[in-house]
């Protein structure tokens, strides 16, 4: 049998509607225990906060995000945290969709989650 690496890809995420020109990139491809643990942190009122900062330290690679002010957000928990909340539930929604296998403006069904590649992942931009 020979061996097969598991992928580390990126997504690029563009927000749109009142969010337009706010663009993200992210690792697309984490350990089910990362994203369960995710998905679990987000589900209870106690510690969505944490998923949030979670999602920004160990998910997150960059933004081009800035304040007020027009200072840069770090791309990171303590940034994810300086967000309104429509931006960062955004962004943890579109993320969510992509992560678990069902894309984003897909429509295409899943069949017990096979789909391949091109059909699950939009090219990173760069």
């Amino acid at each position: 049998m020979s061996e097969w690496k598991i992928p580390e890809r990126e997504l690029a995420i563009k927000l749109e509607g009142e969010f337009e020109g706010a663009e993200l990139v992210c690792k697309l491809d984490v350990s089910i225990g990362t994203f369960v643990e995710l998905q679990k942190l987000s589900s209870n009122a106690e510690t969505i906060i944490e998923s949030y900062r979670n999602f920004g330290d160990n998910i997150l690679l960059d933004w081009n995000f800035k304040n007020k002010d027009g200072f840069a957000l770090t791309p990171d928990g303590a940034g994810m945290l300086q967000l309104p909340p429509a931006v960062a539930i955004s962004i943890l929604g579109a993320w969510t969709t992509q992560a678990s296998g069902n894309p984003i403006d897909s429509d295409k069904t899943l069949n017990d989650g096979n789909m391949s590649e091109a059909e699950s992942t939009k090219k990173v931009k760069k």
